[in-house]
């Protein structure tokens, strides 16, 4: 079964780009048929990856004529891994998605067209930082939500008052069609394992309740200058960042620690198409145990 996952927070540059992109390459190096989907007018995901192929299609095809086809997947220049990019620079979608009576929805039936889940295991939607029709439309069409949280207050408080607030909102409109929204997985990123950053993580993980349907993922995202580099040099962290410092945990270790625990499914898978024991592998180094994988 194919797995779509949305970054979404309404507090624009927490790294919901650098997020996605990430977990793009290493899903893709790990053997997944992996989507990327730019749905932000500032077309960064379009950006982060060379592209071998670029589709003569985008996002606004997709969206308007309800439908996935050939012509709007570009292909990246890492092997499984390709792309539906933004070509909507002057942000008329979200005006398009607002007039309609389906445009929560809109993005989600085109995902759901035969091509995707012939072709692809995975999709990840990038979004804008405020939430309007076409962020809407992204959280609709996801399985699962992932939304970077900093740990700070101003962080926190954007996230509660902006983000979660508006999502519930929205799954609970009854002037619109219904629709299920997906709980929120919130990642702690740039972490600096600083004792104020120590002491809000902790605050953060008690911070909602089942009404919330937030869970706190254990995997944290360091504050590392390895997620800068791979931005620059155009790669997924893992490609450059495989060796643990003396501070931060390695971006091999993080992102793999990150893609298991989303996808419980692939624990014990490495890049490359290796498989092994996480256990023996990492252990807890970094000051993190590995995720815990529900038993069958």
């Amino acid at each position: 079964m194919i797995r779509t996952f949305a970054a979404l927070n309404s507090k624009g540059g927490v790294g919901k780009t650098t997020l996605l992109a990430n977990l793009g390459g290493l899903l893709a190096d790990m053997g997944a048929r992996t989507l990327l989907v730019d749905a932000d007018p500032q077309p960064s995901l379009t950006k982060y990856f060379e592209l071998d192929v670029e589709a003569p299609a985008g996002l606004v095809e997709v969206v308007t004529s309800g439908t996935v086809t050939r012509e709007a997947i570009s292909h990246t220049s890492i092997a499984n891994l390709d792309l539906i990019r933004s070509n909507d620079g002057d942000a008329q979608l979200q005006h398009w998605l607002h007039a309609r009576d389906d445009g929560r929805v809109r993005l989600a039936r085109a995902l759901a067209h035969p091509f995707v889940s012939d072709n692809y295991d995975v999709v990840l939607i990038d979004t804008q930082g405020a939430i309007g029709p076409l962020q809407t439309a992204a959280a609709f069409a996801a399985h699962n939500l992932i939304s970077p949280l900093p740990p700070d207050t101003p962080s926190l408080r954007e996230f509660r008052s902006g983000t979660l607030k508006v999502l519930q909102r929205l799954a609970n409109d009854a002037k619109l069609p219904r629709a299920e929204l997906a709980p929120i997985r919130a990642v702690i990123c740039r972490y600096d394992y600083s004792r104020d950053a120590r002491s809000l993580l902790a605050e953060v993980r008690t911070e909602f309740t089942s009404d919330d349907r937030v869970t706190i993922l254990d995997t944290v995202i360091p504050s590392a200058v390895a997620y800068r580099d791979a931005f620059t040099a155009r790669v997924p962290v893992h490609k450059i960042s495989q060796v643990d410092g003396t501070r931060y945990p390695s971006g091999f270790q993080v992102m793999h620690r990150l893609v298991w625990e989303l996808m419980p499914s692939l624990y014990g898978h490495f890049a490359g198409g290796s498989k092994g024991d996480p256990e023996r592998v990492f252990g807890t180094r970094g000051g993190q145990a590995l995720p815990s994988v529900p038993t069958a």
